[in-house]
């Protein structure tokens, strides 16, 4: 029987489009995969919740508009937060908050990129672990209570973090390798022409 693995990415005015885009491709690529007979086990769906309604403006500039409005993370096996200027207005909000800390305690994997992780920060699920950001802002992580780690990603329990921008694309293939195994993540890797790094 075919698994589903449902995952929900956070987007928001000011969400740095590429910590978004890099996860989506790589994840995307697998109900491709399976149609065509690749994968055979399982495949990702992927929707957007915004936080404010959309249309969003990335940055910089790219229009995007969100599937749902925020709510109910923990519906998904995955959520996935990306960065960007527009987190140090979002990661105050409180509903955004609450929702990422359900996920997680509900024990679904969650995934951040670059300045993303700032977001988990903020809701408290990052502290006494071990996680990675931007390179000009990953020490102040250490404000949270958490221990900066200035590697591509960072994997701590059901929480992966991923570092700058282009980082995206490896936490999108960490993500294919915790949920489908190692062979399938390789596979996803050749398929989008990404080899990802340690």
């Amino acid at each position: 029987m075919v698994s589903v693995i449902h995952a929900g990415a956070v987007v928001f005015q000011d969400v740095e489009e590429l910590d978004l885009a890099g996860i989506w491709e790589v994840l995307g690529s697998t109900p491709r995969l399976h149609r065509e007979g690749i994968l055979k086990d399982a495949y990702f769906e992927i929707e957007s919740q915004g936080v404010t309604p959309g249309p969003l403006k990335c940055y910089p500039d790219l229009k995007i508009m969100p599937d749902k409005p925020l709510g109910n993370l923990a519906q998904y096996d995955v959520v996935i937060v990306p960065g960007g200027p527009g987190r140090l207005v979002v990661q105050k909000d409180p509903k955004l908050k609450a929702e990422i800390r359900n996920a997680y305690e509900a024990g679904k994997l969650i995934c951040s990129v670059c300045t993303g992780a700032f977001i988990l920060a903020e809701s408290g699920i990052l502290k006494g672990k071990k996680a990675t950001s931007f390179h000009t802002v990953v020490d102040k992580l250490a404000d949270y209570g958490v221990e900066p780690v200035r590697k591509r990603v960072v994997v701590q329990g059901n929480i992966v973090t991923g570092a700058g921008i282009s980082s995206a694309m490896d936490v999108g293939i960490k993500i294919v390798e915790i949920t489908m195994g190692k062979e399938v993540a390789r596979t996803v890797s050749e398929w989008v022409e990404y080899c990802p790094r340690d």
